[in-house]
């Protein structure tokens, strides 16, 4: 039974852990944060691009060589 209790305390502190950070996005929220969160999306569209932009370069190679 001591487990059910430990899993129900964890449970309750995670999802109030969640709400305060619901809450404190709504406020304004943490500037570092979405910062942080914005360059990692930046840094993957740019690593796709990269990527695009490498697959296009082969592909032309490849047309011009046949």
């Amino acid at each position: 039974m001591g487990r059910r209790r430990d899993y129900d305390e964890g449970y309750e502190d995670a999802r109030r852990e969640m709400m305060e950070r619901e809450a404190g996005s709504r406020r304004g929220g943490d500037g570092a944060f979405t910062a942080a969160v914005f360059i990692k999306y930046a840094a993957i569209v740019i690593v796709v691009l990269i990527i695009a932009y490498v697959i296009l370069r082969i592909l032309r190679v490849i047309q011009g060589a046949a």
